[in-house]
């Protein structure tokens, strides 16, 4: 405490005092912080403090937790650590609660810079006082140093709790596939690691591990993975085998690869996308492999489910989302997807066929993307704009886009620049004039006003004119005329188009 302070206790302990039934019990104070803290109102918790310095009271380290746990659910390591420090000068003695709180307020700070100065100064101080430190202290530690992508250190920490015999359980594991996800480049190793880990101690997945791994392969690679390659030293059983006709599995017990990579799986065998099998040497990198169907060394999208269903395990929405953006780009696999989901009820939202539209119209696959919409219906669920902003991108002629714009105006939405943007950047990449026209003449009529991507669009393609190829073969006087109507139309129009971008502004 500074001077003021010390004068000011000294002050109520000796010379001011007020009458017992004025003041609260400490019982009292602790509802009150409790009650701030559930309002999510952290100014009048902590001004809880001045109360009970105005009431000439003492406040006790479990307030001082109270306010400190309250502070670190919001990530706020510089309030947390004040109060810590405070209760300190006051010669209260922090205990384990204490220290659980303000490490897990490092693994939820958006300050990673602060969250590791703090992180690390607390838990060399905890060393050198020979604290008896928890398996919980260590998981909230393993999560901190994890969410701050810190892999290494999380590790460590783990090594310690083996060394110490501690229990450690699901939730420490996944906080472990949150550091692998950190590292892109060997992340997917890790991730493999922590896997075999888990397996070896006989810790059981939950859904939560099953979403984390599969975002691990989303997100990232497998470093230089050979084949013999042991994933936890000194246990065989983590050793990756060369089989001849198994399906591969990174997380099977042995791990299996496959001679030829990557096997046909009952998704893979009519798909036109499929791979070339490639004969697998020490030379070939797996993480090519994972190019192109980023699920083939993990059992594929079957052997993924079948053994979510061994370990009791029920996928849910975001199993299915990420999967979505995991499985070969094709509509069998992407509708066995669905059945998936169907079979084991997991509600599906607009927002998941949202990106099942997108990808398909990204894929120039435009018919299989509109049969979405009747997957929609059948579920009884209501498009939002973003489902006409991933359609628009299917629409590629002015028949389309008209009846784009009219199901758009039944639903009570009203285009927006950015939809309108996709259709003038179809028109522009097809030189599709007559769709290019009705887009912009829409936009005048409506009064939408255009955002940078379009006017830049616009731009180029008015630039290119002179470049666009002349038609040739059969009828193409005919066509050569139709180009040079198309664009004087343009040239007539454009002029127009600016002048409303320049009245708006």
């Amino acid at each position: 405490m500074d001077e003021l302070e010390k004068k000011e206790e000294e002050f109520q302990d000796n010379e001011a005092s007020v009458p017992r039934w004025m003041k609260h019990s400490l019982g009292q104070y602790g509802k009150m912080i409790k009650s701030h803290l559930s309002k999510n109102d952290l100014n009048s918790a902590i001004k809880v403090l001045d109360l009970i310095k105005e009431k000439r009271d003492k406040p006790t380290m479990y307030l001082y937790n109270l306010l400190i746990r309250g502070f670190a659910r919001q990530g706020d390591v510089k309030q947390c650590f004040g109060l810590y420090n405070k209760a300190k000068q006051r010669g209260l003695i922090p205990n384990a609660a204490t220290y659980t709180s303000l490490f897990n307020a490092c693994a939820v700070s958006d300050n990673s810079t602060l969250a590791l100065k703090q992180l690390n100064g607390l838990r060399q101080s905890l060393y050198e006082k020979q604290f008896p430190l928890n398996d919980t202290h260590y998981n909230v530690m393993v999560k901190a140093y994890s969410w701050h992508k810190k892999i290494i250190e999380a590790f460590q920490l783990v090594d310690e709790m083996r060394d110490k015999r501690m229990p450690f359980g699901e939730k420490t594991y996944n906080s472990l596939l949150h550091a692998a996800i950190a590292d892109k480049e060997v992340g997917l190793r890790y991730a493999l690691t922590v896997w075999h880990l888990m397996r070896r101690y006989k810790v059981k997945p939950t859904v939560a591990t099953y979403n984390l791994f599969l975002r691990a392969i989303r997100d990232t690679n497998l470093g230089s993975l050979k084949v013999n390659t042991v994933f936890i030293e000194g246990m065989e059983q983590t050793k990756i085998l060369l089989k001849d006709s198994e399906r591969p599995d990174l997380l099977a017990s042995p791990p299996v690869l496959s001679k030829l990579l990557p096997l046909t799986s009952k998704e893979q065998m009519v798909t036109q996308e499929c791979v070339k099998d490639v004969a697998l040497t020490d030379s070939v990198d797996l993480n090519d492999v994972l190019i192109n169907n980023r699920l083939i060394l993990f059992g594929g999208l079957e052997g993924w489910v079948e053994r979510m269903a061994n370990d009791d395990v029920k996928p849910d929405a975001k199993t299915i989302t990420l999967l979505l953006d995991l499985i070969p780009n094709t509509v069998l696999v992407e509708n066995l997807l669905i059945t998936i989901a169907e079979k084991n009820k997991v509600e599906l939202d607009i927002d998941f066929y949202n990106m099942l539209i997108k990808r398909r119209n990204m894929r120039g696959d435009f018919k299989a993307a509109k049969e979405v919409i009747s997957i929609t219906e059948r579920k009884e669920l209501s498009p939002n704009v973003m489902t006409f902003g991933v359609l628009a991108l299917g629409c590629h002629e002015s028949r389309e886009a008209k009846e784009f714009l009219r199901g758009l105006d039944a639903f009570g939405y009203r285009p927006n620049a950015v939809i309108m943007s996709t259709l003038i950047n179809n028109a522009c990449r097809k030189k599709d004039f007559e769709l290019l026209l009705f887009v912009m003449n829409y936009m005048r009529e409506n009064k939408i006003e255009p955002n940078e991507q379009a006017i830049n669009n616009l731009k180029e393609f008015s630039q290119n004119l002179s470049e666009i190829e002349k038609p040739r073969g059969k009828y193409s006087l005919r066509k050569k005329k139709r180009l040079k109507k198309n664009i004087e139309d343009f040239e007539e129009q454009y002029p127009k188009w600016q002048k409303m971008i320049k009245d708006d502004e």
